[in-house]
């Protein structure tokens, strides 16, 4: 008898167990954000180089890259959230002066997006979690959760590296390609503060490389720390008991030069 009361013990908490992780695991994706939120990105750099006598900038099949170059930032708000769905007004300020507006929207959970690729993830994922649920990249892993500083504040960030790598031969000709990409997202808000590309093409003799890295640069949602009242009173003591020492000194001095 209190062998079956066992096993049917072990058996209850096995499938309590399994509800709780199913539980947990099935946990909706919700954004980070909240309507009138913005994010500013003033850090961006292009490189491209080659010493291919036809290359060309920006590569084929790479335009975007010469509309980054001549980005000078690039702001994003947020105008609407509505369940897993965050809509976006996106400005950017060129270096010629000019500026354009469009809009775009990015689901957290499908990853589905228009204008936003990557832009935004689900709050609070961790270390392999995939960055989104289901879609075309229900497949991308977090590869690591690490403290990084945006713009002037430690914040907790999700961090994705993809990387591909190839060389083979054709027609006595050696061929290289190597491409890997970067996304860094705010763990609290699950918006994009960094991300970074890089490729290398060779055939043969020749070859072409380019790298674009943007970063973000302000925002509502990073508030300077202010001091805490404990603090500021143990700051104004500090500094007090330095005044009554240094004054103390003095006095001392005074009373042995007369003496």
């Amino acid at each position: 008898m209190n062998g079956k009361i066992g096993l049917l013990t072990f058996v209850a908490v096995f499938l309590l167990s399994a509800m709780v992780v199913t539980s947990v695991a099935a946990q909706p994706r919700v954004p980070g954000v909240a309507e009138g939120n913005w994010f500013k990105y003033s850090t961006i750099d292009i490189n491209w180089s080659s010493n291919h006598p036809n290359a060309t900038f920006p590569p084929p099949g790479y335009e975007w890259l010469e509309e980054m170059n001549e980005t000078e930032w690039m702001r994003m708000s947020v105008v609407d959230v509505s369940g897993t769905n965050i809509t976006f007004q996106t400005t950017g300020h060129y270096k010629n002066g000019n500026e354009e507006t469009s809009g775009g929207y990015i689901d957290v959970e499908t990853g589905d997006e228009e204008n936003a690729t990557f832009m935004a993830i689900a709050a609070n994922l961790e270390a392999d979690d995939t960055i989104y649920a289901s879609g075309p990249y229900s497949t991308m892993k977090i590869n690591e959760t690490i403290v990084r500083t945006y713009p002037d504040e430690v914040r907790d960030t999700n961090h994705l590296n993809w990387t591909f790598e190839d060389s083979w031969t054709d027609d006595d000709t050696e061929y290289y390609y190597y491409y890997t990409m970067n996304f860094y997202w705010d763990k609290e808000t699950g918006i994009i503060v960094e991300d970074s590309f890089e490729e290398i093409n060779q055939t043969g003799e020749y070859t072409t490389t380019w790298s674009a890295f943007s970063r973000i640069t302000e925002s509502d949602v990073w508030v300077a720390p202010e001091f805490p009242t404990w603090t500021s009173i143990l700051l104004t003591f500090i500094v007090l008991t330095a005044a009554i020492a240094t004054y103390k000194r003095r006095l001392l001095k005074h009373r042995f030069i007369n003496q």
